[in-house]
């Protein structure tokens, strides 16, 4: 068999380090994408750890020359800015673009000689907050939002490359992920509604982190059918909350749907004592 090359991205925990290590094991060579290799956990062992953070050109620049030919490329890296719209600072959110979009964006430009030498692919991994907008998630959905747009749009450029697009769509996995979401930092009335809701928020996230987590592995087992498939769909769906956001997004009337987002959100609020 011919070797088989791929560059996964955000590979310090979670998805990126099961995807990494799931291709190992099918005996793909792998760069694994990083902030700081010094801090690489010993499963990435058998994998070749590369300095990468998204908000940094030099190393996305780097990391594209130590390539020629790539099959297949993983853009995971990623992180969640949550609270209140009115807490986020202005550089959190110039930071939410450049790692969730301009980053991914960047690094596939530059990898896409290499891509079109091997015929390869991109997966690039969404989010349910690619499929409904969500309170308290404006900057990440909006990243997400134009992750899918991008996505799209060059499955149809590539196309003429020999060059493969597709979107992977989790819902909500038990990663290190959950545990690293940023809070917006800009203080806030201490009696206003934006203050109150962002305690309760604060609250519900504390009670989920608390409870048992749906394991990722359903998760690297899509993106591993993909990057080994002959031909891959546009966006798989994973878990039972995305293909629901994908129906209530798809089939129900606007209205309806934003009604049910918009009920949701101020049930779950309220139980924490919001109002």
């Amino acid at each position: 068999m011919t070797e088989r090359t791929a560059l996964v991205t955000g590979c310090s925990s979670g998805f990126g380090l099961g995807i990494a290590q799931a291709l190992v094991a099918r005996g793909w060579t792998v760069l694994a994408g990083m902030r700081d290799p010094a801090r690489a956990p010993a499963q990435l062992a058998g994998t070749q750890v590369v300095r990468l953070d998204l908000a940094d050109d030099a190393q996305i620049a780097a990391a594209a020359a130590r390539v020629d030919r790539l099959d297949c490329l993983v853009n995971n890296a990623g992180f969640a800015l949550n609270g209140p719209f009115a807490s986020y600072s202005a550089e959190q959110m110039r930071r939410q673009l450049q790692v969730n979009v301009l980053g991914p964006a960047v690094l596939t430009q530059q990898l896409l000689p290499a891509l079109a030498n091997a015929r390869g692919r991109v997966i690039n991994v969404s989010s349910v907050a690619g499929e409904l907008g969500m309170p308290m998630n404006a900057l990440y959905c909006a990243t997400k939002f134009a992750l899918e747009g991008l996505s799209e749009s060059l499955r149809h450029e590539l196309a003429a490359h020999g060059v493969q697009v597709a979107l992977v769509e989790p819902g909500g996995y038990r990663t290190a992920f959950a545990h690293n979401m940023v809070w917006g930092e800009m203080p806030l009335p201490a009696a206003g509604r934006d203050a109150r809701q962002f305690a309760a928020y604060r609250r519900m996230q504390e009670k989920l982190l608390a409870r048992p987590g749906k394991d990722p592995a359903p998760v690297v087992r899509a993106v591993l059918r993909l990057a080994e498939m002959e031909i891959m769909p546009m966006r798989t769906r994973v878990g039972l909350d995305a293909r629901s956001a994908s129906f209530v997004r798809r089939w129900l009337p606007q209205k309806l749907a934003l009604g049910l987002v918009g009920a949701l959100f101020r049930r779950k609020l309220a139980a924490e004592g919001s109002e």
